[in-house]
């Protein structure tokens, strides 16, 4: 009787070592290296995940402070202009840590920093793929003619906060091809940064040490130079306030998971009377008409900048 035939396919190379118990040793395959160090593959799943969790956390401190930020600069200077919202602001100070600032600017740059990485990584995943650019956009546009559930309709990721002209600044859809969450946040990084450039970093850099405060922003709002009263004042002011309001509002109810539409244009209202209040506050700061000092040290901040 013939010995049966083993396929050579099949057949697996092992060492030459002895067999215990009548197993084959595993034979373990090497990761790639690179400049020596091991890379081990990682899932795209497990990024998303890590990057998204990262980006969700690190606004903790920001969602802390933001309600008394919130209080102090958008809701006082509307009620009283006068001396008020300086003493508010004493007394935020004297409440929180002095790491404050840190902290926020830490928080500030993970959030920056992971969203950054997430739609790197995204869009890199997008282009290794197989299918065609042109493939891609067909897909996808087939992908959004087959949203029929209302749930997804409806869903924060496509329509915003609550779709059309609220849900998205001046929107006249209901779908957009950028969330609304992101192209706010396009509009409040560079206001955000500019905000504490003039009120924190600068004043507080070897040189200056300008003591800034509700003193500076009417200075700046009544400033008889229209390169500083509008284009460092009221316009960088306005958008700051509307884009930081929706991005922190839209996105606390993005991680809470709020995702019924009544209950999303209940927070519509809430972020409405915030902007509303706030920009009230910069029209009545920039009536306040008593004599304001320290004018030489604030143009040095401007001058920094090279706005004067």
């Amino acid at each position: 009787m013939s010995s049966p035939r083993h396929d050579p396919i099949s057949l697996k190379e092992i060492p030459p070592e002895p067999i215990e118990d009548g197993k084959a040793p595993e034979i373990r395959k090497e990761p790639k290296k690179l400049f020596g160090i091991p890379i081990y593959p990682v899932s795209n799943r497990s990024v998303v995940l890590g990057l998204r969790r990262v980006q969700k956390y690190s606004t903790i401190p920001i969602a802390l402070y933001f309600p008394l930020h919130a209080v102090n600069t958008l809701v006082v200077p509307a009620l009283s202009p006068g001396s008020l919202p300086d003493d508010v602001l004493m007394m935020v100070r004297e409440l929180l840590p002095s790491f404050t600032t840190k902290l926020l600017v830490a928080s500030i740059a993970l959030h920056l920093g992971s969203g950054a990485v997430l739609r790197i990584w995204q869009t890199w995943k997008q282009y290794v793929g197989s299918g065609k650019k042109g493939h891609r956009r067909h897909h996808r546009k087939e992908k959004q003619l087959r949203v029929t559930d209302a749930a997804e309709r409806d869903s924060q990721r496509l329509i915003g906060l609550t779709g059309g002209l609220s849900g998205y600044f001046v929107g006249f859809n209901r779908r957009f091809s950028t969330s609304p969450q992101v192209l706010s946040g396009y509009i409040l990084l560079p206001a955000l940064g500019y905000h504490m450039a003039i009120m924190k970093f600068i004043p507080d850099s070897p040189g200056f040490y300008v003591d800034v405060d509700f003193s500076f922003v009417k200075w700046i709002l009544q400033n008889d130079d229209w390169r500083i009263k509008w284009l460092a004042g009221i316009i960088p002011l306005s958008l700051l306030i509307y884009s930081g309001t929706y991005h922190i509002v839209a996105g606390a109810c993005q991680y809470l998971q709020i995702r019924s539409l009544q209950a999303r244009r209940q927070w519509s209202n809430v972020l409405f009377a915030l902007t509303l209040s706030g920009l009230v506050a910069v029209y009545r700061l920039s009536k306040w008409s008593p004599t304001l000092a320290g004018s030489t040290q604030y143009r040095k901040i401007f001058e920094k900048i090279h706005l004067l």
